[in-house]
């Protein structure tokens, strides 16, 4: 399993990921982070590759190496990508899986622009028709009277509960009302 973006909110997810016994690689920008994640996990769980997905040559040649490394090819990728600064790094990981969710933000579903999840399963299938794509978008949580963002165990759970329900789109949290998004 490959984890793009795995050091920071995703940090948990991994970290259950290796729990269960998976072999996972993350790639992440902030060094330190990833050290202390590799440090929290059973010794070789994780496979750390520093890299900053924005450097398209260079993330490139990271999801190549990864092919050749201790855990092998990975088939499964979960990314979280903030593709307004990266616009082709969710297309570099979808060449390299067979699987790939693709992590985005609460804006992605913005009633005012109804097209942007299609518009990325579009791009995605048309890029790359094999490929089983599947979104996770990151809502918000309602309590009473006040909303709040999701905390990164929330985001954590729902990615997780996302992969193993493996539908093609999945929220967590809540997105609406959107009038009420923090």
């Amino acid at each position: 399993m490959l984890v793009v973006g795995g050091s920071g909110m995703l940090a948990g997810l991994c970290l259950r990921l290796v729990g269960e016994g998976r072999k996972v690689s993350v790639i992440a920008r902030n060094r330190d982070r990833l050290q202390s994640l590799v440090e929290k996990a059973p010794p070789g769980g994780i496979l750390p590759v520093v890299v900053d997905y924005c450097d398209a040559q260079a993330f490139e040649h990271a999801l190549d190496c990864l092919a050749g490394g201790r855990h092998g090819p990975p088939t499964q990728a979960i990314g979280w990508i903030h593709d307004e600064v990266a616009p082709d790094a969710s297309l570099q990981i979808a060449d390299h899986v067979e699987i790939f969710w693709h992590v985005l933000g609460s804006a992605a579903a913005d009633p005012a622009e109804p097209r942007l999840l299609a518009d990325w399963r579009d791009r995605i299938s048309r890029y790359r028709p094999t490929l089983d794509y599947r979104q996770i978008v990151l809502g918000f949580v309602m309590e009473a009277q006040h909303s709040r963002w999701l905390t990164d165990a929330e985001i954590c759970n729902g990615v997780y509960d996302a992969i193993r329900n493996a539908q093609s789109t999945s929220i967590v949290g809540t997105i609406a009302p959107w009038s009420r998004r923090p």
